[in-house]
């Protein structure tokens, strides 16, 4: 095997993980963002669990008109509309983004 080949080789395994690592924090920051809403919408237990479990299924599914992160916040906009601000979920987003990028980077 050439020195080229092994260089491309590690590009693509580099490309793989980093591309498994993005859906792993998505994952993980639609989980956090499900929860938190759940609860600001007062749900609990089940009900709780299935909310968070439909929305994180919603979006790995594609089932939203949009993808990814603005997915995300329409449908948690439209749920807390009367309750949070588009701004206030937008903030925490991004901190959920923070605290699941560190996470799953740090192996929890």
């Amino acid at each position: 095997m050439s020195i080229f080949e092994d260089r491309e080789r590690a590009f693509e395994t580099k490309a793989a993980y980093e591309e498994e690592k993005a859906f792993r924090v998505s994952s993980l920051r639609n989980r956090m963002m499900a929860a938190w809403a759940a609860d600001i919408l007062g749900k609990t237990g089940e009900e709780a669990e299935a909310y968070v479990n439909k929305i994180v299924h919603d979006q790995i599914a594609g089932h939203a008109s949009l993808s990814g992160a603005d997915a995300l916040l329409d449908r948690l906009s439209v749920d807390l509309e009367a309750a949070v601000s588009s701004a206030t979920i937008a903030a925490h987003m991004s901190l959920s983004e923070a605290s699941a990028r560190e996470k799953i980077e740090n192996g929890n």
